[in-house]
């Protein structure tokens, strides 16, 4: 038996949630999930406006960083560097030490809880975004709220294990940033600790590019929320890396200036919509192709049994109902 089919045989296989009689070997995913984009487009950018204020504590991070390096900054001494200000201590060490213990501080305490909430809105947007591709009526207030209660836990479970790899990572970068600053090389423990962090995000990304469409589109404990995503995104490896790279490709480009406006002002109006439409498509593609496809081989296998079954029922009824008949036209043997 091989790896594939291994990891197929400890699937935990069930009818998804959708409406009866909807394709499953639908060809054209990224279409699908443009053309639901195309019909729910208001209701996207109303969804989207929850989400960035989800993002609220990092944003208001963001600006109260900025402003303290500033008040940092206005009080030092940076004119000895140029030969001006003899016998006055240069202060640019002190304020580069200053400017990221203030980021060190800022986006420590600022990612988890921003992660939290982002996973709380999340469970309503997959909710209301896996109904659009489905082709069924969303109002937003009332189905947003409805996936919130239905599976908040789910996603707040996932949005806070990355947080806190977010939160590894970014401490560990400022460290590392601040620590070549000040004396030209950084401490190999926080070296260790960024990349691993980086390895584990990575592949968390992709548990999460099979596992947040899967939430809202079947019904399963966690744990088997946990094993079957494991083993679809390992059957699925090649193309749940190459939408993963994307992605985080995209999330690259916006630390590029003109580019990093642009995809700013997207995420404000329509990118966390955008991005989850794609995210439960994708699933959707994945659990199509694995977990349908397995369910509806066992019900035809079922459906061979049943009518087998009937088939061998009524052959023993007229069995029994040939034998119970009386038989005309035997006379008796005289003794």
């Amino acid at each position: 038996m091989s790896a594939v089919n291994n990891l197929a045989a400890k699937l935990t296989v069930k009818r998804d949630l959708s409406p009866e009689g909807r394709v499953t070997n639908y060809k054209g995913r990224i279409r699908q999930a443009m053309m639901a984009i195309q019909m729910n487009l208001t209701k996207l950018v109303l969804l989207n406006l929850l989400m960035v204020v989800a993002c609220a504590p990092l944003i208001a991070m963001y600006f109260v960083t900025r402003s303290q390096e500033q008040a940092v900054v206005a009080g030092l001494n940076f004119s000895t560097g140029i030969g001006v200000g003899f016998g006055v201590v240069d202060d640019t060490l002190i304020a580069i030490e200053k400017i990221y213990d203030i980021r060190l501080m800022g986006y420590g305490l600022a990612i988890f809880p921003t992660c939290l909430l982002v996973g709380l809105f999340a469970s309503g947007l997959y909710y209301c975004c896996r109904n659009m591709l489905w082709g069924a009526k969303v109002k937003v207030v009332s189905h947003f709220f409805r996936g919130v209660k239905r599976n908040w836990y789910k996603y707040m479970l996932s949005f806070a294990w990355l947080g806190a790899l977010a939160t590894g990572f970014a401490c560990s970068l400022i460290m590392v940033l601040k620590e070549n600053a000040l004396s030209g090389a950084a401490n190999a423990g926080w070296w260790v600790l960024m990349i691993a962090c980086a390895v584990i995000a990575f592949l968390s990304a992709l548990y999460m590019a099979v596992g947040q469409g899967m939430y809202v589109c079947y019904k399963y404990t966690m744990k088997e929320y946990i094993r079957n995503t494991a083993c679809l995104t390992l059957i699925m490896i090649v193309p749940t890396v190459f939408v993963t790279l994307f992605f985080a490709g995209v999330m690259a480009l916006s630390f590029v200036n003109i580019l990093g406006i642009f995809i700013l002002i997207m995420m404000v109006m329509i990118g966390f919509s955008a991005y989850a439409m794609f995210n439960v498509a994708f699933s959707q593609y994945v659990t199509d192709n694995m977990i349908a496809y397995l369910y509806e081989e066992q019900e035809k296998i079922k459906a061979k049994e049943i009518e087998k079954l009937n088939k061998q029922k009524n052959k023993e009824k007229k069995k029994q109902q040939q034998t119970k008949a009386p038989q005309y036209g035997k006379k008796k043997k005289k003794k």
